[in-house]
């Protein structure tokens, strides 16, 4: 099973199919028999053979039209208030960038952990290509 520690990672990484950095900070390699994620907190060891499924997650886009029509409702209510609709229009706005920074997630389920590992990789169908075919191996 994956392992969370910096023993781990610093073993090194057989056959390397994929390094790559991720958009939010930090960097992801894909060997042969494990995937290695590093946020910059701590590396995250996964064993391929726990990897259970893998998907891309595109942009949440029921989240982004109700955050587009915050947006909207704040600015048709800037005539009755002008705090009120700016304080609509801001958050709908807020809500619009943390959504577009958390598209192209890439979801990976693995055994023995409850939550997806979620990481955010610089080019997500290129890792996505790799990861399917390590598992595929």
């Amino acid at each position: 099973m994956g392992e969370d520690s910096h023993d781990a990672a610093e073993a090194p990484v057989r056959s390397e199919r994929y390094a790559g950095s991720l958009r939010l900070g930090g960097r992801v390699v894909l060997g042969a028999d494990r995937l290695v994620v590093d946020r910059g907190d701590g590396p995250v060891v996964v064993e391929l053979d726990d990897v259970v499924e893998v998907s891309l997650q595109d942009v949440d886009w029921f989240l982004a039209v109700m955050s587009a029509a915050l947006v909207g409702f704040g600015l048709l209510s800037f005539g009755r208030s002008v705090l009120l609709g700016g304080a609509f229009a801001v958050a709908g706005v807020v809500s619009l960038a943390l959504t577009y920074r958390k598209r192209d997630a890439l979801r990976i389920q693995v055994r023995g952990r409850a939550a997806p590992l979620r990481c955010f990789p610089a080019e997500p169908q290129t890792l996505l290509v790799e990861l399917d075919a390590a598992l595929a191996d």
